[in-house]
């Protein structure tokens, strides 16, 4: 009966030892990386720890906030399991933004007015609407950049700015872009390294470039 009891409890012992585990998700499209590695899409099992080690696990899916946990087989570590369940929040910064080809790229204006000084009154109203400091306005060169314009969110920073330049005078020729930029977490419109180009832009500003096409 001894001998029984302590094979059942070896039994018990190995099992727990050699336990596999589930992630799951609430997006099923989610992308689930191990250690760097994409293993697959809203749910996958068969996880498993060495002894002594530790794994990252990463899941993220567009217009959510990623998550990141660790997992460890190590006495005291936080452990993985049967099933671990990781809930993804919405990104609320994506639903503010559309995506946008005229993100951080210089857009042409082949203004159908020849009076250069009119076409640059014209857009520097229209930038003026959406952007209430200039950071560099040269009228002599019609160089104008705004100052950055910072939104927070819960997962991210943008911060946005246009600039707007006279590319050729003959034929008169203009150029404009709208820099969007995202940091994760809080940021200073100052923290340069913090940024990295968005290849969207916030919907406030979504229509800037249309109307200085349209009315220059």
């Amino acid at each position: 009966m001894k001998t029984l009891l302590t094979f059942l409890a070896l039994c018990i012992t190995l099992g727990a030892h050699s336990q596999k585990s589930t992630i799951r998700t609430n997006i099923p499209s989610a992308d689930i990386f191990i250690d760097g590695k994409l293993v697959g899409q809203g749910e996958v099992g068969g996880i498993k720890i060495p002894r002594n080690e530790c794994i990252t696990v990463q899941v993220s899916a567009t217009g959510y906030l990623s998550q990141t946990k660790e997992y460890c087989k190590i006495k005291g570590m936080p452990q993985i399991e049967k099933t671990e369940y990781i809930e993804l929040g919405v990104d609320d910064s994506f639903e503010a933004s559309v995506q946008s080809d005229f993100a951080n790229n210089d857009i042409i204006i082949n203004p159908k007015n020849k009076d250069v000084e009119e076409v640059w009154k014209n857009a520097f109203r229209l930038i003026s609407n959406y952007f209430d400091a200039m950071e560099v306005n040269d009228t002599e060169v019609y160089y104008l950049r705004t100052s950055w314009v910072v939104a927070t969110f819960k997962g991210y920073t943008i911060r946005t700015r246009v600039i707007y330049r006279l590319t050729r005078e003959n034929p008169l020729e203009f150029s404009i872009k709208v820099v969007s930029e995202r940091a994760e977490g809080q940021a200073s419109p100052k923290d340069d390294e913090k940024y990295k180009p968005w290849t969207r832009i916030l919907k406030r500003y979504a229509a800037l470039i249309e109307e200085v096409q349209q009315r220059s």
